[in-house]
């Protein structure tokens, strides 16, 4: 199945931006507004049905909690790639089959052109004033969780004075060392999936920790990869010194497996660490819209957040405490940084589509041509 990743045409590019300014392409479900009545409405549909890019681990917390306030909802929640789940939904509604209420996945650019389609449901949720602005991207368009891209690295193999504290750091210590480091630091491939994509378009175009110049600088030593699985594994066992940008979703819960954290330790970028929005949205189809606004009006709530930290993601609301969560919150992060000027944020900038083949020629050039 072809990936949704193709620029925008400029008459969708215009349905996307009137979907931004919350005038096309986000349909309002039709449900009623009051909480009580909602609840009542979710009694008489059938299971929720959820296309996500997180693992049954990541959901096991936040279906615990719905559940114990909603026990009659069953929700099936199916783990796909950050394109799959839209290009799934586009199959099945185009010939009226039911298909997800609810989507979740962070790829910035399939979100755009899923809302220039009309594929979002509007949904006005209840918790919005207790939400900082960044996380509403749209209308109807939410963000489940903020996932900070981190550094990991094999600190057996590295001296401590070598251990790296961001991008600038890490070009130094390979020009330093071109034998030790030479295609022994990875990082995603941004010409494979939609999210390494908008992970790389984000920090080189904002120059932040460093733009193409600092790729160059980089290029001997860095051999990409697909998957942060992989990534992690490989500089465990030493085919790697350093991974970076790579998603603490991942790193976090493999650095609790035994012996993992006597090898391989992990850091933000003090240049200037990329965070990626973990969008969410009901559809535009949904067959079970009460319950999935309910779903949404969870997972947005403080206990939500609390639930989704649980398995494994970042929360963002301000009033979830670090005493609540076993990683990092949002604001935690901006402690560790030193300030909120050092997060880079991946938007849903539509510049992001315009411009995907020339970045990936750039990248290709810089990464995957013969040195």
């Amino acid at each position: 199945m072809m990936q949704d990743r193709h620029p925008l045409t400029q008459r969708t590019r215009r349905q996307f931006l009137g979907a931004l300014a919350g005038t096309a392409a986000a349909s309002l479900l039709p449900l009623p507004s009051r909480a009580q009545d909602l609840v009542e409405a979710s009694k008489q549909e059938g299971s929720l049905l959820i296309y996500s890019i997180m693992a049954e681990y990541n959901w096991r917390p936040i279906l615990r909690g719905f559940q114990a306030l909603y026990p009659w909802i069953k929700v099936n929640c199916l783990d796909m790639g950050p394109t799959e789940v839209f290009e799934r939904y586009y199959a099945e509604t185009s010939v009226d089959r039911p298909s997800a209420d609810i989507i979740v996945s962070s790829a910035p650019d399939a979100w755009m052109r899923f809302a220039a389609k009309g594929g979002i449901g509007r949904h006005d949720s209840r918790e919005i004033p207790n939400l900082p602005g960044w996380s509403l991207p749209m209308p109807g368009l939410y963000t489940l969780s903020a996932d900070p891209m981190v550094m990991v690295y094999n600190k057996l193999l590295l001296k401590p004075e070598q251990y790296p504290d961001g991008l600038k750091r890490l070009a130094v210590l390979a020009e330093e060392n071109p034998l030790k480091f030479r295609k022994r630091v990875t990082t995603y491939d941004a010409a494979a999936h939609a999210l390494a994509y908008a992970v790389h378009w984000t920090a080189i175009t904002a120059g932040r920790p460093g733009g193409w110049d600092l790729m160059e600088r980089l290029s001997p030593a860095v051999r990409v990869e697909t998957g942060g699985a992989a990534m992690m594994e490989k500089v465990t066992t030493g085919e790697y010194l350093v991974g970076f940008n790579v998603s603490a979703v991942t790193v976090w819960p493999q650095m609790a497996s035994k012996g993992r954290a006597e090898i391989v330790d992990w850091t933000l970028d003090k240049d200037g660490t990329v965070l990626v929005p973990r969008g969410m949205a009901a559809t535009a189809a949904a067959r079970n819209p009460a319950s999935a606004r309910l779903m949404l009006d969870y997972i947005l709530s403080h206990d939500g957040q609390v639930a989704a930290a649980q398995g494994g993601l970042m929360p963002y609301r301000a009033d979830v405490r670090a005493d609540e969560v076993p990683y990092l919150t949002y604001a935690g992060l901006v402690a560790r940084l030193g300030g909120e000027d050092r997060i880079v944020h991946v938007g849903y900038d539509p510049t992001m589509l315009d411009t995907y083949q020339p970045f990936i020629q750039h990248w290709n050039a810089t990464f995957k041509a013969r040195r």
